[in-house]
């Protein structure tokens, strides 16, 4: 168990973009999963293609590995890092807890 823990460290340490950019990815797919199976009949047609192509792109970064991708250049984890806490973001920011300051509105 040790030794499985140490290899994991090792890939880590050898790839952090890799990991960072799985990371970004795995939370962009849950957010488009749970938008896409909030929406009903009467949902914005062009927002669900939105949600779909970018779980589509999500799915795709975390098949990467499988066909050799592990380099990813900066630039592509960067943008999934900034697309994920966009998104994560408002998701945190309109499920603010009940005794946090609400906006008051006159």
């Amino acid at each position: 168990m040790i030794a499985h823990i140490i290899a994991i460290l090792d890939y880590v340490e050898a790839n952090p973009l890799l990991v960072i950019n799985l990371l970004a990815s795995v939370l962009l797919l849950a957010h488009c999963l749970f938008r896409i199976n909030k929406m009903d009949r009467s949902s914005n047609h062009a927002v669900r293609v939105f949600y779909i192509l970018l779980g589509v792109g999500a799915a795709g970064v975390l098949l990467g590995p499988l066909y050799a991708y592990t380099r990813p250049q900066p630039a592509e984890v960067i943008s999934n890092i900034g697309a994920a806490g966009l998104l994560w973001g408002g998701w945190f920011y309109r499920n603010r807890r009940a005794s946090d300051v609400k906006e008051r509105t006159p």
